[in-house]
């Protein structure tokens, strides 16, 4: 008789019931479910992963490089019975604290929500509820409504510690930007986002505003590359125009 494996997770510890991981592909990053919790997801339940799923999968494909192994992030119930996600060895000590712990917030809230499934048991009368028509998944909606709790939480961790905004600073309009331009609210862990998008050339790039530990604010801006490579140029020049009407606004303390 054989002795059975024991399956263990990132950071060797036993695992009990394996929940999901994000996996290094050639072009992105794989979130690869429990295929049994995955045959139960309600439809409400599936709303509320997706986006967190997206969001955890954003963040870590900035660190694909930095990872050893294929898997750059697991969840695992372990034998203890306690939860546990964890980071490919030594991939942790290249995040900022506040994006790190954000990544480990939207990664305990997916895995309370497969909990939640397996609790459930949403398989009712010989009939799964994850067939019952509901109205299709609208990811940027959902980031966007996340992004907006994220920054509501953060003005008011501000407002909490005595932080105000530097008189003198400008709000921003949509005057400000160039012609053509929208801006809406997106979800990073880094800091605030903004997500801009052109009326003919789709979506350009996102801005983050990133705090330090000393007070001071950062802003990085990531152009979106898409799947057609022949408006690249002229998404390039417009978004430029974007970030440079923008950081004529930055100064340390910045509002939109």
């Amino acid at each position: 008789m054989t002795k059975a494996t024991i399956m263990k997770n990132l950071a060797g510890n036993d695992v009990y019931i394996f929940l999901y991981r994000f996996v290094i592909l050639d072009n992105g990053i794989d979130f690869v479910l429990n295929e049994a919790i995955a045959h139960d997801l309600t439809p409400d339940i599936e709303r509320k992963l997706k986006p967190c799923a997206h969001a955890c999968a954003e963040t870590l494909q900035r660190y694909r490089h930095l990872c050893s192994g294929n898997v750059i992030m697991d969840g695992n119930i372990l034998v203890t019975g306690e939860f546990e996600v964890m980071l490919s060895k030594g991939l942790g000590k290249y995040f900022a604290n506040v994006e790190k712990s954000r990544l480990f917030e939207d990664a305990n809230n997916i895995a309370n929500l497969l909990q939640e499934v397996m609790s459930q048991n949403s398989s009712k009368d010989g009939i799964s509820a994850k067939h019952k028509s509901e109205a299709p998944l609208d990811m940027k909606q959902s980031l966007e409504n996340m992004g907006k709790k994220q920054r509501l939480e953060s003005e008011l961790k501000a407002i909490a510690e005595g932080k105000t905004i530097r008189p003198g600073i400008k709000k921003m309009s949509p005057d400000d930007l160039p012609e053509g331009i929208t801006a809406t609210c997106g979800y990073d862990h880094r800091g605030t986002c903004y997500l801009f998008e052109h009326k003919t050339e789709g979506e350009l790039g996102r801005i983050v505003l990133i705090s330090s530990p000393n007070g001071q604010t950062q802003m990085q801006s990531e152009l979106f590359l898409g799947s057609n490579p022949s408006n690249l140029e002229i998404k390039k020049a417009i978004f430029g125009e974007v970030v440079s009407a923008i950081s004529n606004h930055f100064d340390e303390q910045f509002v939109i």
